[in-house]
């Protein structure tokens, strides 16, 4: 992975969990060929390892295939709840959990 190639190394987007695309405004341009195109999707595998899924792929140069960072995006459902997390050089680190009742028990008003 290149940090010479981003504006900065994992930034935090809170709750924005990409399962797919690239976040290009933290994209400087390609370390190795100095142009600033297109970041490509390459060597994406997804895996079911105890219930929980996870995706990888690479975020590759379109013109010279340089690795600008490696992607990880995981999915399980714990409890009542959808977990997602996020981890990348490129589109930062990010969770969100969402709750697969009807009502979040979490965004529920106390009665007292």
């Amino acid at each position: 992975m290149c940090n010479g190639c981003l504006h900065k190394e994992y930034p935090d987007r809170g709750n924005t969990c990409l399962e797919n695309g690239s976040y290009l405004m933290n994209y400087l341009c390609c370390a190795s060929c100095h142009q600033r195109d297109f970041v490509l999707i390459s060597n994406k595998t997804t895996a079911e390892e105890d219930g929980e899924e996870i995706v990888t792929y690479d975020h590759v140069c379109k013109n010279c295939d340089h690795v600008v960072a490696r992607h990880e995006y995981t999915f399980s459902v714990v409890d009542e709840y959808q977990e997602y997390t996020m981890l990348c050089m490129l589109c930062g680190k990010a969770e969100d959990s969402i709750s697969v009742l009807p009502d979040d028990p979490r965004q529920s008003a106390p009665l007292f």
